[in-house]
């Protein structure tokens, strides 16, 4: 079974799967002869019969025509049930139930899949978690009564969450970008695409560059002002070497270098308000007659929809029956992906890359093992008091972090013994500057704690000190994956909605240059020293 929950969780050999996967049941849908003879032989059922003795609920917190009722149609096509909800205010949501709660009942109710879009970013694998951890709760309960219980953990499909991810979109943009592709004789690989307009609301423009590495595209943007990409995406680009070039405002730039033009609407319900409305309509629309001056460089042209023709108007309406304008064409696809997905997902189609849950092996916090000498001079140093028995120095700490640290290591509520201490030291002959503490007491440090010290100060050397000789010398080691030891920085991070009582969990991840980390629910990056000057590191003991 697969979830649907960010590009990110797929490869692209996984991806090319799914595409074919859907252009099979496409052709299938509009074929009666292929349906009955290439595809039921090659999958035992005809695509009517697909999803047969299965529910789907879509729960839908954001209005939404496509997503919401091609899923819905996809699955009655294929042959499933479907329920759902369309307003929080319709379920137990509006009396203050947890989101937790509510798609806990759908599992429990033997849903096969659900199906769901919120504004809060990270809902969809937090969802996913908390299924499964109720499930085995559940589960139990029934075998301490010897009760039989056959139910599994429905696959989660993320229909979009805030500004993040929209995969369901992202691989229905894929399949039309290949087909138009395949009609010019070139394929996925090696394209140039112009995205533009609201590059930084823009989930779907988000899940377009999250893959763009996968088929080395040459991405062409072009945005009104304050609606460029975030720069997080950016540094993601660069770091996949994906070939950016800005064309700032200069939309027909962009597009008369590319073979698509994916246009998408300014997400007036996520800006600020008091912006120019007026002006952003004016630089961002595509109409006729730009396309008439584009002659034979006019791009094919993209959009998720809707447009909002009320206040941008983004393509014109003179451009609706263009023969270079693919949006519904685009949008009739969402079927066949969405049947595609769910078919996959369930194993009702068995990918060789599906067979099993793909997970990652993410690494704790490690200790390594230092050489050392009987003679460190920060033992003897009398500024900070000299160990005479046992104790513990933590020397090489950045300068002006150790009182920080002491504090998030819980040391000072412990009401040890501490000394702290800045020093000029001179390697290689160069000045430099360190903080030192000294615990003047027997002491034992937990893996939090140590956790804590590889991620604020990886640099860190930690003498362990009996009968005032060092016995041990060590240094924590950065894993790959760090557990409730920061607050994400997104305020529309499901870890941020209190009573959803989610653990920050965030995965170390390497660029060209240092090490990053990036929250596991919303996918936003961060950096320590962002982190460190926001004052977002959990004190140990505190992390409630």
């Amino acid at each position: 079974m697969k979830d649907v929950i960010s590009m990110r969780d797929f490869s692209k050999e996984e991806i090319l799967f799914i595409l074919d996967t859907a252009d099979e049941v496409k052709h299938a849908i509009h074929d009666k002869e292929y349906d009955n003879n290439t595809f039921k032989k090659k999958h035992n059922l005809s695509v009517k019969q697909l999803l047969n003795d299965t529910d789907i609920a879509t729960l839908f917190l954001e209005k939404s025509t496509r997503t919401n009722y091609s899923f819905r149609s996809a699955a009655t096509k294929a042959g499933a049930k479907v329920e759902g909800f369309t307003n929080p205010e319709d379920t137990s949501l509006g009396k203050g139930e947890t989101w937790a709660a509510t798609i806990e009942m759908f599992a429990g109710w033997g849903y096969n899949a659900l199906v769901m879009r919120t504004t809060t970013e990270g809902i969809p694998r937090w969802s996913k978690q908390a299924i499964h951890k109720n499930h085995q709760h559940v589960k139990q309960q029934h075998d301490s009564l010897h009760q039989p219980y056959s139910y599994h953990p429905p696959i989660i499909l993320n229909g979009g969450d805030g500004t993040n991810q929209h995969p369901t979109q992202c691989f229905l943009d894929l399949m039309t970008i290949r087909e138009i592709a395949r009609s010019q004789n070139q394929d996925l690989d090696n394209l140039n695409i112009a995205l533009l307009n609201d590059l930084r609301y823009g989930r779907t423009n988000a899940s377009l560059m999250s893959i763009a590495h996968h088929f080395n595209w040459k991405l062409h943007l072009a945005y009104p002002p304050r609606f460029g990409p975030q720069q997080s995406r950016l540094d993601d680009l660069i770091n996949n070497n994906v070939q950016v070039i800005d064309h700032g405002t200069d939309f027909m730039e962009a597009m008369t270098a590319s073979l698509i033009a994916y246009q998408s609407r300014p997400q007036k319900e996520r800006v600020a308000k008091g912006e120019d409305l007026i002006t952003i309509a004016n630089l961002g629309r595509i109409t006729l007659k730009m396309y008439e001056q584009m002659g034979n460089l006019a791009p094919y042209l993209l959009h998720p929809l809707p447009i909002d023709s009320k206040t941008f108007e983004e393509i014109s309406h003179d451009l609706q029956h263009h023969p270079k304008n693919f949006t519904k064409f685009q949008a009739e696809n969402g079927i066949y992906i969405r049947i595609a997905l769910l078919a996959i997902g369930l194993d009702k189609i068995i990918s060789p890359y599906t067979q099993q849950e793909q997970n990652h092996t993410h690494t704790t916090t490690t200790i390594t093992q230092l050489p050392f000498s009987q003679k460190e001079k920060p033992l003897n140093n009398l500024r900070s008091g000299i160990i005479e028995h046992e104790g513990i120095v933590l020397d090489h700490i950045p300068a002006g972090y150790a009182r920080r640290l002491a504090g998030i290591l819980g040391l000072e509520q412990q009401n040890l013994p501490l000394v702290i201490s800045s020093y000029l030291t001179t390697p290689n002959g160069r000045q430099s500057h360190k903080d030192i503490i000294k615990i003047h007491t027997q002491y034992q440090f937990t893996q939090q704690q140590y956790e804590a010290i590889s991620l604020i100060a990886p640099q860190t050397t930690i003498s362990l000190i009996s009968n005032g000789n060092v016995y041990q010398k060590i240094r924590p080691t950065l894993g790959t994956i760090i557990t409730n030891r920061i607050t994400c920085g997104n305020d529309q991070c499901v870890t941020n909605i209190k009573e959803e009582h989610v653990t920050p969990l965030h995965l170390v991840e390497q660029n060209t240059t240092a090490s990053y980390l990036r929250c596991d629910y919303c996918e936003q990056p961060d950096t320590i020293d962002k982190i460190y000057d926001d004052k977002r590191f959990k004190y140990i003991g505190e992390e409630k």
